[in-house]
């Protein structure tokens, strides 16, 4: 099962929410009146243009045309440009499996490392074995104290789901926590049903 950035997707979803509401709050305010009366009323208002007045004066605009300003700009440009390229780069699913784990760490009699992918295709082979399933994979992650075990499995619209579940955590999960020597700290199964591998039989009388 592969990683998605959910949770990065949702903070900076806020952060913008957060920032187009008090934008749209503002305008709102600034439209009806409401913000130059605020503004008049603690003495920092500001005098309504006139209508014939251009939209930026010529300060601003001599301000707007200094180098320093425009370099800022570009350079402001640039860093949103690399926020918005990472945050793209980010929505890549990925498996972030964990790396090779110690599973047994001694001075004097050694060290036993095991990759996660072993781990990981003996579970997704023993839940292929069960009935009813007609593929699986597995994902190991975390440390070997806090392992995390996600599994996909295909199974036929037929098998007991309840059953199957029951199976891959009192079995599967149970063989891989033996196996570390450790409780499995997190167990995810996503069930795909698999309508195509339907059999049908038929008897002629």
């Amino acid at each position: 099962m592969r990683q998605l950035a959910g949770r990065l997707n949702r903070g900076w979803l806020a952060v913008i929410g957060v920032l187009l509401l008090v934008v749209g709050l503002a305008a709102t305010l600034a439209t009806t009146g409401v913000l130059g009366q605020l503004l008049t009323m603690t003495g920092t208002g500001w005098p309504a243009p006139a209508p014939d007045s251009p939209v930026v004066d010529g300060a601003a605009g001599g301000l707007l045309a200094q180098p320093l300003v425009i370099v800022a700009v570009a350079v402001l440009g640039v860093i949103l440009a690399v926020l918005a390229i990472a945050w793209l780069l980010a929505q890549i699913p990925r498996t972030n499996a964990a790396r090779p784990f110690r599973l047994h760490d001694d001075a004097t009699t050694g060290l036993t490392v095991c990759p996660p992918d072993v781990l990981a295709t003996a579970v997704a082979d023993e839940v292929t074995s069960y009935p009813g399933v007609n593929g699986a994979s597995a994902v190991l992650r975390g440390t070997s104290r806090a392992p995390e075990l996600t599994v996909k499995v295909s199974a036929d619209d037929r098998t007991d789901l309840r059953g199957l579940l029951a199976s891959i955590r009192t079995e599967a999960a149970q063989n891989l926590s033996t196996a570390l020597d450790t409780p499995i700290a997190h167990l995810g199964v996503q069930l795909d049903i698999d309508r195509g591998k339907r059999t049908t039989s038929s008897v002629t009388l």
